[in-house]
């Protein structure tokens, strides 16, 4: 699933196999999506405000299945849309994106 995502092999410590797999995308709303999947059962995701990324805290996150977590991102209102996710929230102890402290 592409629909405007980056992504990026998450190695093992010594550069080896490939423990996760991160993909975010910067919205023309002013939202940033990103998911990680470290396997087909186990996956996050979550949308934080572009100026917040990568240190703030999420406005939406969710864990479960790939398949769950992938449907729910891209079925959320585009940022700023009624409905859409708008007062951040703690940051799970789950959620960890590449580049933040």
């Amino acid at each position: 699933m592409n629909v405007g995502f980056r992504f990026v092999n998450l190695r093992a410590p010594d550069g080896g196999a490939v423990e996760a797999i991160y993909a975010e995308r910067w919205t023309p709303q002013g939202a940033v999506e990103t998911y990680t999947l470290r396997g087909m059962t186990e996956a996050i995701a979550a949308r934080f405000r572009a100026e917040d990324y990568p240190e703030g805290d999420p406005l939406w996150e969710t864990t479960g299945t790939v398949a769950e977590v992938i449907t729910a991102l891209l079925e959320l209102p585009p940022h700023g849309a009624p409905g859409a996710p708008s007062t951040a929230r703690h940051a799970s102890s789950s959620l960890w994106v590449p580049g933040a402290r």
